[in-house]
C-alpha cells in the first residue's frame, strides 16, 4: 500500500511519452512549402513516428480531412503487413508523399515520410477524427510509423534539425532576433523544444 511518502516522490512532471522516450528531429518546409513542419520522433528501439510539428500553420486551422490516397494507384491506409521482416510495406524515401491534410479554409497541406524505410502503420484514426493530427498532434495524432533499414537506425536522422536548431528556424522565420514571444514560449514547441 503507498503511503503519503511515496506520493511525495513521484514526480507528476515526468512529460509525455514522446518526451521520455523519443529522439526528435524536425524537417522544415517539407516539399519546399514554408512553415509546412514536421517531426520524426525515433524510439529507442529505432522505430520512427511522423507527427506534425507545433510551428505548423495547421494548428490554427480547423482539419477537415486526412487523405492517405496519394494518388489513382496508391492508398497509404491499404497496407497489410505479414510476418516478422513486414512483408507488404511499402517502402519509403524521405521525399515520398503519405498524406494530404485538408483545411475548412480550403488551404491543403501534403505530409512526407521525412525519414527513409518501411511504411508499417497509417494512423487510420485520422480518417474519421482528422483534428487529432493537430489536438493530439504529440500522441493520438502521429501520422504514420516508419521502419528504418537496420543499417540506417543510427543515421536516420542525422540530416534533420535538432529541437534547438528548429527553435532558431521557428525565431528566424518570425523575423525575431532574440527571444520568442511568451505566446511561443507558453507553446508546445517551446516545450517540445526544451
Amino acid at each position: 500500500m503507498l503511503t503519503a511518502e511515496d506520493l511525495q516522490d513521484i514526480d507528476v512532471n515526468q512529460g509525455s511519452v514522446l518526451e521520455r522516450y523519443y529522439s526528435k528531429r524536425f524537417c522544415v518546409d517539407v516539399g519546399k512549402v514554408p512553415a509546412n513542419d514536421q517531426i520524426v520522433a525515433q524510439h529507442q528501439n529505432g522505430l520512427c513516428l511522423v507527427l506534425v510539428a507545433p510551428g505548423h500553420p495547421m494548428h490554427s486551422k480547423t482539419v477537415t480531412g486526412v487523405n492517405f490516397k496519394i494518388s489513382d494507384n496508391c492508398d497509404r491506409s491499404d497496407i497489410v503487413l505479414s510476418g516478422k521482416k513486414k512483408r507488404g510495406a511499402q517502402f519509403m524515401n524521405a521525399n515520398s508523399k503519405l498524406c494530404k491534410v485538408e483545411c475548412a479554409d480550403g488551404t491543403s497541406y501534403v505530409l512526407e515520410a521525412c525519414v527513409r524505410g518501411k511504411l508499417l502503420e497509417v494512423n487510420q484514426h485520422l480518417k474519421t477524427t482528422p483534428g487529432l493530427i493537430t489536438k493530439h498532434w504529440d500522441s493520438d495524432g502521429y501520422v504514420a510509423i516508419i521502419q528504418p533499414k537496420k543499417e540506417e537506425e543510427k543515421t536516420a536522422l542525422k540530416n534533420l534539425l535538432t529541437p534547438e536548431q528548429y527553435e532558431e528556424s521557428v525565431k528566424h522565420r518570425m523575423g525575431q532576433k532574440h527571444h520568442l514571444s511568451d505566446e511561443i514560449i507558453d507553446s508546445p514547441c517551446k516545450r517540445l523544444c526544451s
